[in-house]
This record gives C-alpha cells, structure tokens and sequence, in this order.
C-alpha cells in the first residue's frame, strides 16, 4: 500500500505511471482488478467515437447556425453601428456572418468557389444540390458575398419553413 508521502517509484520495483495510478485508484476504491474495468472503458469509448462523431459535427452546424441568428440579434439592437453603413443597415451585419460562415466552410470543410466571374449581372438562377445539411449553401452564399458583394436567395419546399430556427 502506498502511503501519503510515498510514490510508485520509491518502492523496490518502480512503476509505471499509469500502473501507478490504476494501483491508486484500485486502493482508493476498494474494487479488485480495476484494470479490467478500465479496459472496458477504453474499448466502449473507441466502438462509440465513430457515433459520437455522426451526432457532434451536425450538431456543431445547428449551434453555429444559431449562433449567427443570435449575432444577427444582438447587431439589430446596436443603434450606434448605423451611421457605420451609409448604404443599408445590415452591410456590417451580412459581412460579419459571411466571413464566419466562409471562415467555417475553408477551415472545417476545405471548401472554394469556383467560376463565381462567369455568373452575369442582374438576376440569374443558380440550381444545386445540397447534401443532408444545408451548409453548403449558406457556404455558397457567403463566398458569393464576399467575392460579389451580391446576396443569393433561395427558393425551398414548404416543409423548410417548419423547421425550428
């Protein structure tokens, strides 16, 4: 048994450090063969981080969505960005979110637009498809801003619009 002063190292035999502490953590305890147990923990944490990482990364994209709803609010309310912006209002507003969004698409996702010079001026229709989540359009649309400095509406099916957020 180890004592309060005493170490893993000063006994005999040294040990390890993580023997050390499976031995500690047996005595503190009272649970024999601790080290089974703790190679179980280990070996349902390696079959569950595949499923853990299915529900984090969407997870991560409902956040950062909100996130920006929540941005979008707090710059509602600051009266004295205003004067900021001689065109519109919401200039500052769209250039923030659309270098967050573009900043979150190139690093997480390696994402780049392509052909954007080729879409003419004045109205255009631009039709594609989105995987299971929506970013790539909002990625899409932020780059566009950001190299265009031209928004992109979207046209949707109704049951979009139920969705909460």
């Amino acid at each position: 048994m180890i004592g309060g002063n005493e170490s893993c190292t000063a006994g005999p035999i040294p040990l390890s450090y993580l023997t050390c502490l499976t031995y500690i953590l047996g005595e503190w305890t009272g649970v024999e063969h601790i080290e089974d147990y703790l190679s179980y923990a280990v070996y349902l944490s390696w079959v569950l981080f595949p499923l853990a990482v299915v529900f984090l990364l969407p997870g991560v994209l409902v956040i950062l969505f909100y996130i920006s709803i929540l941005l979008l609010h707090i710059y509602k309310r600051k009266n004295e960005l205003k004067e900021a912006y001689s065109n519109d209002f919401w200039d500052g507003a769209k250039q923030i979110l659309a270098t967050l969004w573009d900043g979150h698409g190139r690093i997480w996702h390696g994402y780049e637009l392509h052909g954007a010079e080729n879409i003419p001026e004045g109205p255009g229709l631009i039709v594609f498809y989105h995987g299971a989540t929506p970013a790539d359009y909002v990625y899409f649309t932020a780059r566009l801003f950001i190299q265009r400095k031209r928004p992109c509406q979207v046209v949707a099916d109704h049951f979009v619009f139920r969705l909460p957020g």
